[in-house]
């Protein structure tokens, strides 16, 4: 009598593996010809194995992130890019239900590596300074920072990041961010707690700072694309509505309300269990409250406009006492000094951009904004 064998049923990894050479075609179309098919589905499934939770995501997102990879040609192995797992709600029989999806993310070295072989810059360049670390930069004066690492001692803890970028006529961009204003980034990310940014804060911390600076650099639309690849693990649209229903409508209404306490909004709450994000692209007006945004782009949405369409008050802050000068009264002046001077906005100070300071920030753009000259280096 023949015996009745069952089969098996095959390992999630074996049939993740079928499904994805079922795609190859598709694959092959969207990657380079420097990257043969074989290797990038060997890179995919590798990744797929250091991280077993992805292949219990949700199997469509897998293969669109990964679609996505191709279609950048990066390879997602943690240093040019990384499958990041994040949860989302989705409907299900009319209600709503939280799964894990995955996202594409580009890292640090894929976009260096996009960047330069763009054609649209010479050089661009990321680094993160150290607490013992020798740096300095003059805003107006100096092109790019001066960093003097002490590459045999003990350099301290990570207290800032910046990026440079060398174009095509020799001029140089440069960009500089505090540890705070990396963590203020991170605060808004859904996956902050799990991840890259676990992970590799480093690596997140100099994407972060290359992120700001690709603002202001002539970049083709493909590689700006690749770089916000990852803007739907970031909640853009809740900053910017929670910043808006905090936001006082003048620069006299903000500093009271700064002096009040008013001024930090709340932390943003986190979906149950893992970090969640939504499914789609940041809404339409969140740009205004990217995180990214250079000082020149941040002038407009702090000393612009309110909810009544008017700007912002361009009179110097008063002083109550009419004594000493306030830090306000300085900063105005300042401002007003720096346009003056044909200054643009980058030239505010950068203290001015800390946590804290921000009725200074306000009142130097305003003083800046108060001065009428007819030509402004920067604008």
């Amino acid at each position: 009598m023949n015996a009745v064998v069952e089969a098996k049923p095959a390992q999630p990894i074996v049939k993740l593996r079928e499904q994805f050479e079922t795609r190859e075609d598709s694959f092959k179309s969207a990657l380079p010809a420097h990257i043969p098919v074989e290797r990038f589905l060997r890179v995919v499934m590798t990744a797929t194995q250091r991280n077993p939770d992805l292949v219990a995501a949700d199997r469509q997102s897998l293969f669109n992130s990964a679609l996505l990879a191709a279609q950048d040609g990066l390879l997602p192995d943690g240093r040019e890019g990384a499958l990041v797992i994040y949860n989302t709600k989705v409907k299900q029989d009319g209600k709503d239900v939280w799964v894990k999806a995955v996202q594409w993310m580009p890292m640090i070295a894929g976009i260096l590596k996009k960047c330069r072989n763009s054609g649209e810059l010479s050089s661009i360049e990321a680094h993160t300074v150290h607490a013992n670390d020798k740096f300095s930069y003059r805003i107006g004066i100096d092109e790019q920072p001066v960093h003097e690492p002490d590459w045999f001692a003990d350099r301290g803890a990570v207290v800032g990041v910046y990026a440079v970028a060398r174009l095509k006529d020799g001029s140089r961009v440069s960009e500089i961010m505090s540890r705070a204003e990396v963590e203020s980034v991170r605060a808004i990310s859904r996956a902050k707690d799990s991840g890259p940014w676990v992970q590799w804060w480093g690596e997140m911390a100099r994407k972060t700072v290359l992120r700001r600076l690709s603002k202001r650099l002539p970049i083709s639309s493909d590689l700006d694309d690749l770089i916000r690849r990852d803007d739907a693990l970031y909640d853009l649209e809740g900053a910017r509505q929670d910043a808006q229903r905090h936001a006082p409508r003048s620069l006299a209404a903000k500093m009271d309300a700064l002096a009040s306490g008013m001024s930090k909004p709340p932390q943003i709450e986190q979906a149950p269990d893992t970090p969640a994000v939504t499914d789609q692209r940041a809404a339409p007006g969140a740009k205004a409250m990217d995180p990214y945004r250079s000082a020149d782009e941040a002038s407009g949405a702090v000393a612009g406009q309110g909810e009544d369409g008017g700007g912002a008050h361009d009179e110097a802050p008063s002083s109550d006492t009419g004594d000493e000068p306030t830090p306000a009264q300085l900063a105005f002046e300042r401002g007003a000094e720096a346009k003056r001077d044909n200054l643009g906005t980058r030239a505010m100070p950068g203290e001015y951009r800390q946590e804290g300071r921000e009725p200074e920030m306000q009142a130097w753009l305003a003083g800046h904004k108060s001065v009428q000259v007819e030509t402004v280096e920067g604008k």
